[in-house]
């Protein structure tokens, strides 16, 4: 098949789906998106189309390839098809010479951005949010596309289509969950299952309790049974176990929650889509919990993503600061773990630590573990930095208070010289507790961020306004409590030049190492335009 020639961008596209897609459905229009591919539809009508590629189409030969995905995704970020239908397994966009594919999932995190301007036309390419957007990911699509040209490459284009567009078995179909959909197919969750699990949603989000735990409960089970034993909440048959805990006596306590409805609408809702995923997912979907996890839950936890691509540069920093062989000569402790991914990469599980506020992302990494995560079952606990005791210790009266940390880990910060080896390795939470207006009730407030915390109360009259902010609660107790260890931190860069900070600053003197800087838009649900530094 030679190239198409400077025929018009419609009889392009209708050559594309003869050559290319002629077993299935390309037929559809969504919104200004160009092109469509589509699984046919189902002739009794039983299951929502299921796409699988949405594309842009650019007559004649010459375009910069990137620019049309930057353009198609602006598309998508203003149009929001995702919200109301399936996503696609693929992205894609094409010409008269050639055609390129991108995994849906690689943009998951992009079009979650709610404070970026989707607003803008997305053909015009000299606007600030194209230029933003193409800078953000160069690096996604240079390791992402996959790229044929139809006369060079069309046995490699033949068999790309082949092995990842594949129809479905006449009758009934159950869309798989994966990767790209299982977001989308939540929303649609929480509209049909969530309001008929007998729970108040209310007062358990108060308790840490989430409809997002429900939900993987659901997607990764066989016959209403939850698969992996190690999730926090699971389902069994007709109803949940959640918050479950051996008790003094050796037994297994446990909350219950049952379905209102006698689980009916449970039932016609998973009916559509066939469970568990390939077991290939269940990691990614675990590690993306954050992903199903509300705004205002992440900002009070600390539930954001780092970039893979920040995580690895951090690493290589930390090595090009403590040595080649630092994961076998340090320890590292991530109080803040949430899932788990800034762990990723690093080798020596015997020396890894990790902790979170939230105990069903405890549950979420000991799910991972099972999975092959590169983590130790006993060095993963639920512990809440902001206020428990590090260490072992007596009160007044002689009562022994127990601190939540592996005997281990204690034993790593009684020891001065084992300290010096302590790592903590850190993306904390941003989140900001408001001013005087806001505490008063005469301004709008930081739902969820507190001031009652052990740490603000200690070091409140050390360093002021500072202590507004979680990621400096964090920074100070590590400065203080755990002196001499190694602090690895992402955070804004208000340590060193903002105004509030000027006490934070005479009372933390740490010795500064290496550090980078990068915009905080590349990570996934953080507000607003600034600069995030990673600080040895």
């Amino acid at each position: 098949m030679a190239y198409y020639g400077n025929i018009l961008e419609e009889e392009l596209k209708n050559k594309v789906a003869a050559d290319l897609f002629p077993d299935f459905d390309c037929t559809q229009i969504i919104g200004r998106v160009d092109f469509c591919v589509c699984v046919p539809a189902d002739p009794l009508g039983l299951n929502e189309p299921e796409p699988l590629l949405w594309a842009e189409a650019k007559k004649g030969t010459g375009h910069d390839i990137y620019e049309s995905f930057i353009q198609l995704i602006l598309t998508l970020g203003k149009e929001r098809p995702h919200d109301r239908m399936l996503p696609p397994a693929f992205l894609g966009a094409f010409d008269a010479a050639k055609i390129a594919f991108l995994p849906y999932s690689s943009i998951l995190d992009v079009l979650r951005q709610n404070d970026f301007n989707w607003n803008v036309t997305p053909s015009d390419h000299q606007t600030k949010e194209f230029l933003q957007l193409m800078d953000l990911l160069t690096d996604t699509l240079h390791s992402g596309l996959e790229i044929y040209d139809y006369e060079r490459d069309i046995k490699e284009l033949t068999h790309f289509i082949l092995h990842n567009f594949r129809l479905r078995r006449t009758g009934v179909r159950h869309i798989r969950i994966n990767k790209n959909n299982f977001t989308h197919i939540y929303l649609k969750w929480l509209e049909a299952v969530k309001p008929t699990i007998n729970i108040n949603w209310d007062l358990a989000k108060q308790a840490g309790i989430i409809d997002a735990d429900f939900y993987l409960a659901d997607i990764l089970s066989k016959e209403n049974n939850t698969l992996g034993e190690k999730l926090f909440v699971l389902l069994q048959t007709d109803h949940y176990l959640l918050d479950r805990r051996i008790n003094d006596l050796g037994l297994e306590d446990f909350t219950k929650a049952q379905f209102s409805d006698h689980q009916q609408a449970h039932t016609q809702f998973w009916n559509r889509y066939a469970r568990p995923p390939r077991r290939e997912y269940w990691d990614y979907i675990v590690n993306r919990r954050d992903l199903l996890v509300s705004q205002d839950v992440r900002e009070r936890k600390g539930s954001f993503f780092t970039p893979a691509r920040w995580v690895e540069l951090s690493q290589q920093y930390l090595a090009a600061e403590l040595g080649e062989n630092w994961q076998d000569e340090y320890y590292v402790w991530d109080c803040c773990a949430g899932t788990g991914n800034l762990l990723a990469g690093l080798t020596n599980k015997y020396h890894i630590y990790a902790s979170t506020l939230d105990r069903a992302d405890v549950q979420a990494m000991r799910q991972r573990i099972k999975g092959g995560a590169n983590l130790l079952d006993s060095h993963v606990f639920q512990f809440d930095f902001l206020n428990d005791p590090l260490l072992d210790s007596t009160d007044k009266e002689g009562n022994v208070i127990k601190s939540k940390l592996p005997d281990s880990l204690q034993d790593i910060i009684r020891d001065p010289e084992k300290r010096r080896k302590l790592v903590v390795y850190i993306n904390p939470p941003y989140a900001e507790a408001g001013d005087s207006k806001q505490r008063s009730g005469t301004g709008k407030n930081k739902s969820g961020v507190s001031f009652d915390t052990y740490t603000y109360k200690k070091y409140k009259p050390l360093i002021g306004l500072a202590c507004r902010e979680l990621f400096a609660q964090f920074i100070m107790r590590v400065y203080d409590e755990l002196h001499t260890a190694v602090l690895a931190q992402f955070s804004k860069l208000k340590i060193v030049q903002a105004p509030n900070f000027r006490e934070f600053r005479r009372q933390f003197r740490a010795k500064p190492g290496r550090f980078f800087m990068v915009p905080a838009n590349t990570f996934d649900n953080v507000k607003g335009q600034f600069p995030i530094g990673f600080f040895i």
